[in-house]
């Protein structure tokens, strides 16, 4: 086992976790496979435990906390929302030209100019689809720097975020709440979790050897994880609510098991990722949607045959890593508040 700093685990928790987001929006979701339902179980709250790594709630007022975040936040979803718009119009324009019917584009123009200022995801609100997360992270946070400020007990914070997830989880196919709300009320959860681990964890008093037969337990746990059936917090859809919070925290335990024994030039390429990970999750749908459609105008082949197709997906995934790369050096040292950053990266 090598021994990494705490920045440079957490920042390959988060690497990890990006290459299963950008992996789970390259096939389609509509007939979902098993082991897409095996990286949907925990991947997006593996993103808000490590949030809660770094969150230190009570260290500003809630004021201050909001007008932080606002900038860190808010400002690159608004930005990268309306450069979707953007992109989806003139994909729009050029499949009019070409006489080609896409079917990501049967919502007309104004509709997902609405889902840009309504900021839930679903039913062609949200072109940048994977931007719902920020808005949810600003909320969530804000969530638990209120109940730190004016609840003490532990236990009492925690039975008022599972409330919050309960509820989120039983109104969920009712109602579709605006600024990504109840993926919000329950992700709060996970960021607590996070906070808790990083004051609390004693994982380098564990031997290597518990440490593997841990990693070998919950990777078998986990591929049970389709038995709560196709779930993701963006909608939310938790299905069975215990099961989710059940293979969520399975799934995360994983996956800090499988961060701390990498071998150290594993953990730097996940390092790597997991620094430009705001970059990446900003720009990688709309390049995997602008490379799906100039291929199927290209080539003839359909949006759906692609979204089905291990092959094809292949393609679109490299293509749109080859064209994320670039796009993101030039935005970090040119363009960094708009990823919330106020330094040029060199």
């Amino acid at each position: 086992m090598t021994t990494a700093t705490r920045e440079t685990w957490i920042d390959a928790l988060k690497g990890w976790g990006m290459i299963l987001i950008v992996v789970g929006h390259v096939w389609s979701l509509s007939d979902v496979p098993q082991w897409y339902m095996w990286i949907f179980s925990f991947h997006v709250p593996l993103f808000f435990f490590a949030a809660g790594l770094t969150f230190k709630p009570g260290a500003a007022p809630l004021g201050e906390f909001l007008r932080r975040r606002l900038t860190t936040l808010l400002l690159p979803y608004l930005v990268y929302a309306l450069l979707g718009y953007v992109f989806y119009v003139l994909g729009y324009a050029a499949a009019q030209l070409a006489g080609k019917t896409v079917s990501q584009f049967g919502y007309g123009l104004w509709w997902p100019l609405l889902g840009v200022f309504y900021g839930s995801v679903g039913d062609g609100l949200l072109v940048n689809s994977p931007l719902w997360f920020l808005p949810a992270l600003f909320v969530a946070q804000a969530l638990v720097h209120v109940i730190h400020t004016h609840v003490r007990l532990q236990w009492q914070r925690y039975a008022l975020l599972l409330a919050l997830f309960a509820i989120a989880a039983g109104i969920e196919e009712d109602i579709k709440a605006p600024f990504s709300l109840l993926p919000a009320m329950a992700a709060a959860v996970f960021i607590q979790m996070g906070l808790d681990w990083k004051r609390t964890a004693r994982m380098t008093e564990i031997s290597t050897g518990q440490r593997w037969f841990w990693l070998v337990v919950l990777a078998g746990l986990s591929l049970l994880s389709p038995i709560n059936g196709a779930v993701g917090l963006a909608g939310p859809t938790v299905n069975q609510p215990v099961l989710f919070l059940l293979f969520a925290l399975i799934g995360i335990g994983l996956s800090l098991l499988f961060v701390q024994l990498a071998s150290v030039r594993i953990q730097d390429a996940l390092a790597f990722i997991g620094r430009h990970s705001m970059g990446i999750l900003v720009l990688h749908m709309l390049a995997i949607k602008g490379v799906k459609v100039v291929l199927s105008i290209g080539t003839g082949t359909s949006l759906d045959t692609m979204e089905h197709s291990i092959l094809w997906g292949l393609l679109v995934l490299c293509v749109a890593s080859l064209l994320m790369w670039p796009a993101i050096a030039v935005i970090e040292r040119w363009l960094p508040w708009t990823l919330g950053n106020r330094r040029q990266a060199a």
